[in-house]
């Protein structure tokens, strides 16, 4: 939003050589079925002449077309962070999964363990206290692997009680309350300074070889 226009959508940084090309109207807007894949996958983003870390939700192959499109979200939705992209391996390239080996010491002892979940009844549902809210990228480790997350409330039930984290998991449209420990939960450097104090409280290849195909 900009102070000259109310409500106006926020005015985007001008683009720089190098920076992902946004998808145009035409192409977006072509009659027909679009082919869409969805399939969550962090990544960076090269825009405003730096790389930022982002969210791959979609990928889409318009009527006709020969190029892929994808959809890349780096920030809360309300703040215009995200965009349609021209899939350029040079531009959007996927983040390295956390490759460190398991730690030692319990519950580890050597050997990578799933995050672990919260039962609802004791974590309560989401997005009902707006104290609770936050929107941070991370890495979760889930049915044996690492999983692309997007972190939408964290919350501290009780003073002796670790803190919990809510997160989403995309193309199954999956969600959880896990233990925020920073290990098996694990959110990424914020690109930005955090606005507030608030907001850092504790949380704790992209394509295949022909894009939209399973890995």
């Amino acid at each position: 939003m900009t102070d000259s226009v109310p409500l106006s959508t926020p005015v985007r940084s001008p683009e720089r050589p190098g920076d992902a090309q946004r998808a145009p109207r035409e192409l977006m807007t072509l009659p027909g079925f679009y082919r869409d894949e969805r399939r969550w996958r962090l990544v960076e983003i090269r825009l405003g002449g730096r790389w930022l870390a982002g969210m791959l939700t979609v990928w889409r192959r318009p009527p006709g077309s020969a190029v892929w499109v994808v959809h890349v979200t780096w920030g809360p939705e309300a703040t215009g962070s995200w965009g349609w992209f021209l899939f350029d391996r040079d531009r959007i390239r996927p983040l390295p999964e956390p490759a460190d080996p398991a730690p030692a010491a319990a519950p580890y002892l050597g050997t990578w363990r799933d995050a672990v979940r919260v039962p609802a009844e004791l974590a309560g549902p989401a997005g009902t206290d707006p104290a609770d809210r936050c929107w941070r990228l991370a890495w979760l480790r889930a049915e044996g692997a690492w999983r692309s997350v997007l972190v939408t409330a964290r919350r501290r039930p009780a003073p002796q009680m670790p803190w919990i984290a809510h997160v989403r998991w995309g193309e199954d449209k999956a969600a959880a309350w896990v233990i925020a420990d920073g290990i098996s939960l694990r959110p990424l450097p914020r690109s930005e300074p955090a606005a507030d104090a608030e907001a850092d409280r504790p949380v704790a290849s992209i394509a295949p070889a022909t894009p939209g195909e399973s890995a």
